[in-house]
């Protein structure tokens, strides 16, 4: 079977963004473990700047370039490109991970669409550039569209299925992101009062109101560390979180450690006590899961599809967006309890085992690919 998967792929494995990069680069990591599957990752975007084509074993890896322009322009050119190289490919299933491509292909090929964002949510935050604005009203058109036209929709979480079920006849397919064996196999090795925060550094992610909690976090524990692990994805707003550093005077309890490599996340969870995430819009965060996998205690907000994440006080703790008192106190908690972070680190590391691990999510995929061709058509 011949499967061609529509994503964003990393570039490199030395620094894989997170985020849909991180999902497909772990699911093909499982996919090729089935030799019967013949693999096509296509990637079309700005961060490649000469086509290539990459082979190793059942997976092929096809490198679009694109110029490094306005987003519109791309969106629209890229939706060219992909389906010229489908021709080329002529797959037997197509498994697409952004809106674009789904629209412009579902007729061609069977199609199975992974949603893995919630486009009307996070236009509510990003709006504040014009680009930013114009952008995701396109990926509305584009989601509105594919809801309506496709047929097997993969949900990474209930979230997206209370959503958009209303909006689409597709057959539904509920199937976790995965998360490599390296993550469940971690030490710990942490070193105290260190918090973590991993993600995108921008307006979703939110990670101006941990700063917020921090300040009153260092009272009880001075010597409290924060570490932001993350791509600036929003340089107005990196300099937002560094400026409140600056004025509160956190410049010894904040580190900014940018975009680490795999090997270097690995080790930040290793070290860290406790991960935070404050987002205000969430679907499945890979940096939750991947705490969970690392037998980490995770204190999040309860948005979007998080709260089917965590076991609010038993493999971590759940608070209200925006409400940091509680955020305060649910951090301290665990701070300043070892035996508490360990019992919540090791249910969180077991309950992620049963869902999360590369091959179990890799075989759901399988199993989803050939009921799609096995599906009478129309």
């Amino acid at each position: 079977m011949r499967v061609a998967l529509l994503t964003l792929y990393p570039t490199s494995e030395s620094g894989i963004q997170g985020g849909v990069r991180a999902v497909t680069f772990n699911l093909v990591s499982g996919l090729r473990s089935y030799p019967d599957l013949d693999i096509h990752v296509v990637h079309c975007h700005s961060d490649v700047a000469v086509d290539r084509v990459v082979r190793d074993g059942n997976v092929t890896v096809h490198y679009l370039a694109q110029p490094r322009k306005h987003i519109l322009p791309n969106l629209m050119r890229a939706v060219g490109q992909v389906r010229g190289k489908l021709q080329e490919i002529k797959p037997d299933v197509v498994n697409s991970h952004l809106s674009q491509f789904t629209v412009a292909t579902m007729d061609d090929y069977p199609m199975v669409w992974t949603i893995h964002g919630m486009a009307f949510r996070e236009a509510a935050i990003y709006n504040q550039r014009l680009s930013d604005r114009l952008r995701h009203e396109l990926i509305k058109h584009n989601v509105r569209r594919a809801l309506r036209g496709a047929s097997d929709i993969i949900a990474i979480s209930p979230y997206v299925i209370q959503e958009y079920g209303s909006m689409t006849r597709a057959r539904w397919h509920r199937v976790d992101n995965p998360i490599p064996d390296a993550f469940f196999e971690l030490p710990d090795r942490e070193c105290p009062h260190r918090i973590l925060f991993a993600g995108s550094i921008d307006e979703r992610k939110n990670a101006l109101d941990l700063l917020r909690a921090l300040t009153r976090v260092r009272e009880r524990f001075p010597d409290v560390e924060l570490h932001i692990a993350g791509r600036e994805s929003s340089p107005s707003y990196t300099s937002t979180l560094r400026d409140y550093v600056r004025t509160h005077g956190l410049e010894g309890n904040v580190v900014f450690r940018g975009l680490l490599s795999h090997q270097q996340m690995l080790e930040a969870y290793a070290e860290c006590s406790v991960m935070a995430l404050t987002s205000l819009q969430e679907t499945q965060p890979m940096a939750v899961i991947e705490a969970m996998a690392a037998g980490k205690p995770v204190v999040a907000t309860r948005v979007g599809g998080v709260a089917d994440l965590i076991a609010d006080g038993r493999t971590g703790f759940v608070v209200e967006s925006r409400d940091h008192g509680a955020l305060v106190q649910r951090l301290e908690s665990l701070l300043g309890d070892e035996d508490l972070r360990h019992r919540i680190g090791r249910a969180a590391r077991e309950a992620a085992s049963a869902r999360f691990r590369i091959g179990v999510v890799a075989a759901k995929y399988v199993d989803v690919y050939r009921g799609v061709l096995r599906a009478p058509v129309g």
